[in-house]
């Protein structure tokens, strides 16, 4: 902590200032190094009993290595009926210590609650009306607006320290929002499946409805979408989690989709010894991994790998309005997008754009389009059960039967044929 002290120092002036919120700065052990901000009365005549002192003591110093493992501000009650929130200080890769705010109020109490708080931290009853007046100025604040002086407070420590620091404590933030969003997605499936009796049946939901999200994940992949494609992802792993009951299982179950991804990048035109040797370095953390979580964070983080890998493998010299337009398509190729609407977002007249979209794709705007669209009916029918009619309009086709031409001219096989050949029937 010695390497960021006076600046930190500085800081913590800097915001107790502005916010009126009192900070204590914390050593690894606990103990008390500074205090920025007005004498606090209340917690005073709590601490003029020793072992309530105590109590506050352990409280704070418990919960600062708490905010290191989860990489952000930890919000928490005292035994005083207060809010306080923590932020951890990392240097070298250790906990050196922490920053507590607080204390603060999300409410006035009732006077039932404050007696309850006198008894609880053996408040002398002489002292009542010096503790209520003590009460009276704490700050009441908001659960939106706590919220943000926590990230204020965040941001403002953690931007003294060093890149590789800085890189740990975001990393334990974001893995601990994945499980968050994933812990999410069990719930909703709980709840979509507490109705399902018939364990086959559901079953076949939950195979069918994978199947899907794989779809989509590898369409975000493709157009760049890192974004969705993270919450896809964790719809999968809520998935994977909710029907899988030990690790060994769920690791499988996590190579599966890696290898459904990897199939599907080398088709879309990624060089397959570049995902190979991405996918080769994964499987390796996985195997001599035991931690169900930080697995699934090493799953979101290839994801940006393999994004770059297929823009790499994609980039050609095409003009800017086509480059521009070729995201619009592969974002909107289900819908009946038209050449005046790629037009309109390459910023080009129709004419022009057409004329560039010739010379650099070496084929018409509708030609590209519907060939897109095959290549994705490819896929689910590679990949999926949906029926010939649900692909048909999942990939943007009108109908069915204009579908069914469209991928003959391109395949020289009908749908259901290609499907066949695929099955090897």
């Amino acid at each position: 902590m010695k390497r960021i002290y006076e600046e930190l120092k500085t800081c913590l002036h800097v915001y107790w200032q502005a916010t009126g919120i009192g900070l204590l700065l914390l050593d690894e052990s606990g103990a008390a190094i500074d205090y920025f901000g007005n004498p606090n009365d209340y917690c005073d005549l709590i601490h003029q009993n020793q072992e309530q002192f105590l109590r506050c003591i352990k409280v704070h110093k418990m919960l600062g290595p708490e905010a290191e493992k989860m990489g952000d501000c930890y919000f928490y009650g005292c035994h005083g009926n207060m809010m306080h929130f923590s932020i951890a200080l990392v240097d070298q890769g250790k906990y050196v210590g922490s920053v507590v705010a607080g204390p603060i109020m999300a409410d006035y109490p009732s006077a039932a609650s404050l007696d309850e708080v006198i008894r609880n931290c053996e408040v002398p009853s002489g002292c009542r009306s010096l503790f209520l007046s003590a009460m009276q100025n704490i700050q009441v604040v908001e659960p939106e607006r706590m919220y943000y002086l926590g990230e204020l407070l965040y941001h403002l420590v953690n931007h003294l320290l060093s890149g590789e620091d800085l890189q740990i404590i975001h990393r334990h933030r974001d893995k601990r929002r994945q499980q968050e969003l994933i812990g999410e997605a069990i719930h909703d499936l709980k709840i979509r499946n507490a109705d399902e009796q018939d364990e086959l049946r559901r079953r076949e939901t939950m195979r069918s409805m994978q199947e899907r999200q794989e779809q989509d994940l590898s369409d975000m992949i493709e157009e760049g979408r890192l974004e969705e494609a993270q919450d896809i992802l964790n719809d999968i792993l809520g998935g994977i989690y909710f029907s899988s009951g030990n690790t060994d299982l769920i690791k499988l179950r996590i190579n599966e989709l890696i290898t459904v991804l990897t199939r599907r990048m080398i088709q879309n035109g990624a060089d397959a010894d570049r995902v190979h040797d991405l996918v080769a370095e994964f499987q390796k953390q996985s195997a001599e991994s035991r931690d169900v979580e930080e697995l699934s964070f090493g799953l979101s983080q290839l994801l940006p790998r393999l994004i770059d890998m297929l823009q790499d493998e994609s980039i050609q010299e095409l003009s800017e309005p086509v480059r521009r337009s070729l995201e619009y398509i592969h974002r909107n190729y289900r819908s009946q997008i038209t050449l005046e609407q790629a037009a309109f977002y390459a910023a080009a007249s129709p004419t022009h754009y057409s004329r560039l979209f010739n010379a650099d794709m070496k084929v018409g705007f509708s030609v590209y389009v519907n060939r897109l669209r095959v290549e994705k009916a490819k896929e689910l029918l590679r990949e999926t059960t949906m029926t010939l009619s649900e692909i048909s309009q999942s990939v943007g086709f009108s109908n069915q039967q204009y579908f069914s031409k469209v991928f003959k001219s391109e395949t020289g096989s009908t749908p259901g044929q290609y499907r066949r050949m695929q099955d090897g029937s």
